[in-house]
């Protein structure tokens, strides 16, 4: 099992004190992915959120553009926890990978249910895309 310990590092769950990061962390599961596999399609329903404890993943977009993603606690799959629910990107392994993944719709009613946990996660996860889309803005 995955200790919340674990978790204080990961960008969606700064902020979250021991007690909240415990009620979490029974939501991940520990896997490891070689590299070159699809972790989720771009335009599909978006079933899984993606936390990297180690490797290098690929975010694909179907326009050509991509970017690495390499530190960990970072977050892939955000499409999980915003309606419609659809992934804005692909994602491929492109080294081996060590990943928390959270697949649970009871996550989604976790932070529905606990209102205070909730926004802090959902706060968190505004501040992730808000800085993506700054750095894609940036660059491009």
């Amino acid at each position: 099992m995955i200790g919340g310990e674990r978790l204080r590092s990961v960008e969606i769950f700064q902020g979250l004190n021991d007690e909240e990061l415990e009620i979490a962390a029974p939501f991940c599961q520990e896997e490891k992915v070689p590299e070159g596999v699809t972790l989720c399609q771009e335009g599909a329903r978006a079933d899984k959120l993606f936390i990297l404890e180690e490797g290098t993943v690929s975010i694909r977009f179907s326009r050509g553009i991509n970017y690495a993603i390499k530190a960990p606690g970072k977050i892939l799959g955000w499409s999980f926890l915003v309606p419609p629910n659809r992934y804005t990107a692909s994602a491929v392994t492109i080294a081996p990978c060590k990943l928390l993944v959270i697949k649970s719709p009871d996550f989604y009613d976790l932070i529905h249910k606990d209102t205070k946990v909730g926004l802090k996660i959902m706060d968190n996860l505004s501040k992730v895309v808000a800085s993506r889309l700054k750095a894609f803005v940036d660059y491009y």
